[in-house]
């Protein structure tokens, strides 16, 4: 291999993975998904260590209970705006549209979260993104698009 090139290559192993992915299943459906935030983190853990850049692995940091934490938030919101739409079908709209705008926030922090617990050879990554311009994205671009019939493609 030249030297300018870097070797990376994954070295687990689909029994290994059964294994876990079986475990996590069960044990997933039996807690009623509450240990899915756990298994989130154990099957990233394979994934990251079995993931290797010139022989060395990655590894994931991140703690089952913030997952948990953002799962328990996100039921407690989908509940709210079911309420919300069976009582008031103009109020679960608003919740809905405020859902739209928050959602260029929600994939920002998402991914931070997951570059932030993320490491390789000690360091950590980081994902500096930005609202403005996931919500530029996500939310403007779209609009323009539909506006123009298609011709703001590409941007």
């Amino acid at each position: 291999m030249s030297s300018n090139q870097t070797q990376i290559e994954f070295t687990g192993k689909a029994g290994e993975y059964f294994g876990i992915w079986i475990v996590n299943l069960l044990l997933s459906i039996v807690t009623l998904g509450i240990y899915s935030a756990w298994a989130k983190v154990r099957r990233k853990k394979y994934f990251y260590n079995n993931t290797l850049i010139e022989g060395v692995g990655f590894d994931y940091h991140a703690k089952p209970m913030a997952i948990l934490k953002g799962r328990i938030i996100a039921v407690a919101l989908f509940i709210l705006y079911q309420v919300l739409t069976k009582f008031s079908p103009i109020a679960g709209a608003v919740l809905l549209v405020l859902f739209l705008v928050a959602l260029p926030w929600i994939l920002v922090r998402g991914l931070t979260f997951n570059a932030r617990n993320s490491s390789h050879r000690g360091l950590r990554f980081d994902f500096d993104g930005q609202y403005g311009q996931a919500a530029r994205v996500m939310l403007l671009y779209p609009i323009l698009i539909f506006l123009t019939l298609g011709l703001a493609l590409p941007f």
